[in-house]
């Protein structure tokens, strides 16, 4: 065994951690400026930054923010370093900062790229180990960590206490969040307040939408008939306000009476995954009134991003959607330049608006790919008319809109930086060939992709199980069914179920493969097969 007076260290991460907590984990700063240095000599378009940021320098931190919560200048600072990345231009030159991090930290749907709020994110990580404290109780680190910091008290009571290392500081940090993703799983209910805890599912923190005066102290389980293991209805009907009640019949209760258990909201499985509290987190946040128009059209950025496109070219649609397109317009009121005339028509401002819409020029691009009608909603602001071009086109003119916009953006600089000129119909035909080629790349890969497989039959001596659930989201009606089969291929076996309460699809799928479950063991079959198809 090799030994080592060097004891800084251990697996990359600092062994001892004093006062100067900063200090201590410069070397990811390091890491992720080193990381950008080397990709420096290399072009990257947006749509590959966008990878090489979330899948490479936002993966160099993750280790450590396992263990210990950084702080919040470092983290800070490290999102300094992702945005003059994301920002800057080719060879490392400056670029404009169009809008605050914490703004592209939002969801893709929510008008953000989706980058990781590393704060956040590094609460998450950590949450994992309170989580891990809270359900592995026979794990060595649980049981040093009861029996240092909460010998006589559960994980989400324990108390900070005197002389605490920074792992149980990292740690404890998570509580909060902890508490408001976890859920009651109702089973006999005699642990569950009515009032007062998180109980309910799809409802606000989990909990009643208002408390009722005549449940105060009482208990689930005074709200659940012990024979029949069923919700008393005329109770909960004449009690609850009709939104509680629906949600409450929609709480499955096991035909085996069962302890209450916590389990983790955010997922339909219980189980704590980073994903679903970084989301909690983000949606904790109040919007920043700044961008609440996005609200409005949250719809259009679902649809882009859903296309069939190029990445590049959907970033510079996203781009153009909130304006940051550095147009004369903008730059003048950047003061980095003085003339804001339109360097295609030299007649008008070059605003977003114009770039895309008043140009002349650009009313012969949207002519020849026969999108003319995108100019007869001219009456309206700017993003008044991408929302209706996004509402009244179909899928293919879509993408037609998005490539045509990217193109023209292009043109647009190609005339400035490099003095090429091109005419409206030439950059209408530039898009509908370039459409064609990525419709004949996308028939390749359907060609090459596999054939779905058909329904096999089970080995000798087996049973298979086939089970399927449909779903109902308007009336809240489901219907399951099970096929069961011989190793022949023949029906031994087939029965459907209607359901009514059921919260979602994922629910009927899951009421569908207890059935099949429940139908092998009361056959007492020793080889069976269950098969769904989701």
């Amino acid at each position: 065994m090799r030994c080592s007076t060097n004891i800084e260290k251990y697996l990359g991460l600092p062994s001892v951690i004093g006062k100067r907590r900063k200090a201590s984990f410069q070397i990811l700063k390091d890491r992720v400026t080193q990381r950008i240095s080397h990709w420096s000599s290399r072009y990257l378009s947006q749509g590959g930054k966008e990878v090489f940021i979330k899948s490479v320098l936002q993966a160099i931190p993750t280790y450590a923010m396992t263990c210990f919560l950084l702080s919040e200048s470092l983290c800070g600072e490290l999102e300094n370093i992702f945005a003059r990345y994301w920002w800057q231009h080719d060879k490392g030159r400056r670029g404009i900062h169009w809008r605050q991090w914490q703004f592209m930290c939002r969801s893709k749907e929510e008008g953000g790229m989706g980058f990781r709020n590393m704060a956040k994110f590094n609460i998450s990580l950590l949450a994992k180990q309170g989580w891990r404290i809270m359900n592995n109780t026979e794990s060595l680190v649980e049981k040093f960590m009861k029996a240092k910091y909460f010998p006589d008290e559960q994980f989400l009571n324990s108390r900070l206490g005197n002389s605490s290392s920074y792992t149980w500081k990292s740690i404890w940090a998570t509580k909060d969040v902890l508490r408001k993703g976890l859920i009651w799983r109702v089973g006999i209910g005699n642990n569950i307040s009515v009032n007062c805890d998180a109980w309910i599912p799809n409802g606000v923190n989990f909990r009643l939408s208002s408390e009722v005066e005549s449940m105060h102290d009482q208990f689930v389980s005074t709200l659940i008939d012990d024979n029949e293991r069923i919700w008393k209805e005329d109770l909960i009907e004449d009690t609850f306000a009709e939104e509680d009640a629906v949600r409450i019949f929609q709480i499955p209760l096991a035909g085996v009476p069962h302890g209450d258990y916590l389990a983790w909201g955010g997922e339909a499985s219980g189980v704590f995954l980073v994903r679903s509290a970084y989301k909690l987190l983000q949606t904790t946040d109040e919007f920043p009134r700044a961008y609440a128009l996005q609200i409005s059209y949250r719809n259009l950025y679902k649809k882009l991003w859903l296309l069939n496109l190029p990445t590049k070219i959907k970033i510079t649609v996203w781009k153009i959607t909130w304006n940051f397109l550095p147009t004369r317009v903008n730059l003048q009121h950047k003061k980095l330049a003085i003339d804001p005339i339109c360097p295609r028509c030299g007649e008008q401002a070059e605003t977003i608006d114009h770039l895309f819409r008043g140009c002349p020029i650009i009313k012969e691009t949207w002519s020849t790919l026969l999108l003319q009608d995108v100019l007869l909603f001219e009456n309206e602001n700017f993003e008044e008319w991408l929302i209706w071009v996004f509402e009244q086109c179909n899928p293919q003119a879509w993408r037609l809109f998005c490539c045509a916009l990217w193109a023209l953006w292009g043109d647009r600089n190609l005339r400035i930086h490099e003095k090429k000129v091109s005419i409206g119909s030439e950059i209408g035909n530039f898009v509908i060939r370039y459409i064609a080629e990525l419709d004949g790349l996308e028939r390749k890969k359907l060609m090459q992709a596999e054939v779905k497989q058909k329904w096999r039959h089970p080995p000798r001596e087996t049973i298979k199980i086939n089970f399927d659930g449909a779903f109902d989201v308007h009336n809240r009606i489901s219907a399951s069914g099970i096929v069961i089969r011989n190793p022949e291929g023949a029906i031994l076996f087939s029965c459907p179920e209607i359901h009514k309460g059921v919260p979602s699809a994922f629910a009927t799928e899951a009421l569908a493969c207890r059935k099949a479950v429940r139908m092998g063991v009361e056959n007492r079959w020793s080889e069976v097969i269950i098969e769904g198809d989701s």
